[in-house]
């Protein structure tokens, strides 16, 4: 049919992308009688979501005209009226919108979840009266009837803001409109049935990937009519519908039954995520009116009775409704709304028990040596409840199961284990949980001790020439499995960083060599890291490192017997060439020789030019027939920094003349 032009629906949509739900570990004490109720009362319903984002119930109140939002255990919420006969409830992938079906005023609204404001409305027409709404294959899908008799469905095209009214011709024409279902776990797919109250039993599942509908398969389902609720398994293989004569697991390829739930009037139906099914029914006080079943079976797992409330004096039994159970997409409970003669509320079945793993562990172990773990459950599970262990260490870093372990009737059990390795080794106790109990992790961590090895490095102390190269040599004695050794060298300074010399496996006599070019005093470091038998060690050589240090002179006129002969009317000039740093100065010392011994003089500390270059001349009057010697020193920690060794210059002889 003709598309039409959507109205006043700016903001509708919302991000297609898969939300993130709230870890959910809380256990609910409900009231005494096991019931909770929404913030406005509700007097009928029209369909039920859960909103695992936001840990919120949501439903609608057609008679009422209302949309009621509630916590999972009916402490507050929020409340939209004015929505007269809404009914269909569905919401975005990223639990960011709700979409409601508002038949009587002819439109679908889109609502935040957070603030329940509307953010958008689609308008669709006056003979179109939409009753549900679900989203598959990147669109939103409805059904629909004109007012009376004959239904069918739509669908809303996000790219170009447009309706579009299909045709089902399979069932010409629907007697209101169909009931309809999707399931985020299979996004292209949809499946359609007869009417909610008719006779029929026609069900069909298109493929909706492309946008339109492409038909998969329909059929009239054997043995079914009055079909009241139906929906699509997570992974798409499957349909499972209720309605007089019982609920069934169909398949979604041929509609062939795969399996039935119960052969009595099945009131609604719903799947979990993982797969389970849920299908309630209408029975007597004391018989089961709800069952549960995993995934792929048709064998009931668990099944409840719905007793009747005593408030408001209403003792009468609860009836499930139809839409009236929805699961937890993110968690185990099972949802379920009754009517107890006009009194409407929900329960929360399936609420699991707390369990929490407490831990006492010996602070530090032996290698090899047994430990105990002593450790309790809470949640009173019962006596031979089996628990996982496993060991994580340096030799099984992914982790090594152990035996289990088994609870006593006080929840206390006990951990007994040698750890071959040494190192941080930690046990994990896990429980996995059961159809009435959360499951719970406990983790302990044991230092377990390791040998010390042997590791040596050679030339701690050595003073040698600038410039020299050296070899370092590490040796490591007996290890376990690691035989790798590194060798790292840290010059003196900040401008250096610590760099790796070499990385290797020790040979045969356990020695590794890096050869090292000196500029600068450096610690050099060998580190072993350990395995799990043997500790980490590092041991440091400080390998200290002379600068090169020259003295020139000039202005002599002869050289005699190692002296630079200068006449009395001469200034000598010395020139100073040493290794340069920024700020560095040499120091230039002057002695004479008297009664037989050489005897300090003078001394200078002079700057060097940023080549290392320092001019020194002597002035004064110079006394003739004595013995002179000047030498110039770098000084640590006085010659301006401390990055090499004190290093003195040859000593250079002069003496004047007439």
């Amino acid at each position: 049919m003709a598309a039409a032009v959507l109205a006043g629906a700016t903001g509708f949509f919302v991000s297609s992308g898969t939300g993130s739900a709230l870890a959910d570990t809380e256990v609910i004490t409900p009231p005494a009688d096991n019931q909770y109720f929404f913030p406005a009362l509700l007097d009928s319903l029209g369909d039920l979501v859960v909103d695992g984002m936001h840990q919120r119930l949501i439903a609608s109140d057609p008679k009422n005209g209302v949309i009621a939002s509630t916590t999972y255990t009916g402490s507050g919420g929020s409340t939209v009226t004015n929505l007269p006969g809404v009914a269909g409830l569905t919401l975005a992938a990223d639990s960011s919108t709700l979409y409601a079906a508002v038949p009587n005023s002819h439109v679908i609204i889109a609502y935040s979840t957070t603030t329940y404001a509307e953010t958008g409305r689609i308008t669709l027409g006056d003979r179109i009266y939409p009753r549900d709404v679900v989203v598959a294959g990147g669109r939103l899908w409805f059904s629909y009837d004109d007012g009376g008799a004959s239904g069918n469905f739509g669908s809303i095209d996000p790219a170009s803001s447009a309706v579009t009214l299909h045709s089902f011709t399979g069932i010409s024409p629907y007697y209101g409109a169909p009931l309809i279902a999707a399931n985020p776990g299979a996004p292209n797919l949809i499946a359609l049935s007869d009417g909610s109250g008719t006779s029929g039993s026609r069900v069909v599942v298109y493929d909706v990937s492309a946008g339109s509908e492409q038909k998969i398969v329909e059929k009239s389902i054997d043995g079914l009519s009055y079909l009241r609720d139906l929906a699509l398994s997570a992974d798409g293989s499957q349909v499972v519908v209720g309605g007089a004569g019982g609920a069934l697991q169909l398949s979604s390829t041929d509609l062939s039954t795969v399996g039935s739930y119960l052969n009595t009037v099945g009131y609604a139906v719903d799947t979990a995520p993982d797969g389970r099914v849920a299908v309630a029914t209408r029975t007597e006080i004391g018989t089961p009116d709800l069952y549960t079943y995993d995934a792929g079976s048709t064998t009931a797992r668990q099944a409840f009775d719905m007793p009747g409330s005593t408030l408001f004096n209403h003792p009468g039994p609860d009836q499930v409704m139809v839409n009236g159970i929805v699961w937890q997409p993110n968690g185990p409970r099972l949802f379920v709304v009754t009517d107890n003669n006009g009194l409407i509320g929900f329960r929360a079945l399936n609420e699991p028990v707390a369990t929490t793993i407490t831990l006492t562990t010996p602070t530090s172990a032996a290698r090899a040596a047994s430990l105990t773990i002593a450790g309790t459950i809470t949640g009173s599970l019962p006596a031979g409840t089996a628990l996982t262990v496993t060991r994580t260490d340096m030799e099984s870093t992914s982790g090594k199961a152990l035996a289990d372990v088994t609870t006593d009737a006080s929840g206390n059990f006990t951990v007994t284990d040698a750890p071959p390795a040494g190192g941080k080794v930690t046990y994990t106790v896990r429980y996995a949980g059961d159809a009435t109990h959360l499951g719970a992790t406990a983790t302990a961590t044991v230092t377990v001790s390791r040998a010390t090895p042997a590791l040596t490095l050679n030339r701690n102390g050595t003073v040698n020439a600038y410039g020299a190269t050296v070899a370092m040599t590490a040796h490591l004695g007996s290890t376990y499995t690691n035989r790798t050794v590194e060798i790292w060298a840290d010059p003196a300074g900040t401008d250096q960083g610590n760099k790796l010399l070499k990385k290797g496996v020790v040979d045969s006599s356990g020695n590794l060599t890096a050869n090292l070019t000196l500029t600068r005093n450096t610690t050099v470091t060998a580190v072993f890291t350990g395995d799990a038998r043997y500790a980490p060690l590092s041991v440091k050589s400080t390998v200290y490192t002379n600068v090169s240090v020259s003295t020139a002179v000039s202005g002599y006129y002869k050289t005699s017997s190692g002296y630079y002969y200068y006449r009395k009317t001469t200034n000598p000039v010395f020139t100073t060439t040493m290794t340069p740093n920024a700020g560095r100065k040499q120091k230039l010392i002057f002695e004479y020789y008297a009664s037989g011994t050489w005897r300090a003089w003078k001394s200078y500390m002079l700057p060097l030019s940023s080549t290392g270059k320092s001019t020194y001349t002597l002035t004064g009057t110079h006394s003739t027939g004595v013995k002179y010697r000047v030498r110039a020193a770098y000084i640590a920690g006085t010659s301006g920094d401390s990055l090499n060794y004190t290093t003195y210059g040859a000593y250079r002889y002069f003496t004047f003349t007439n």
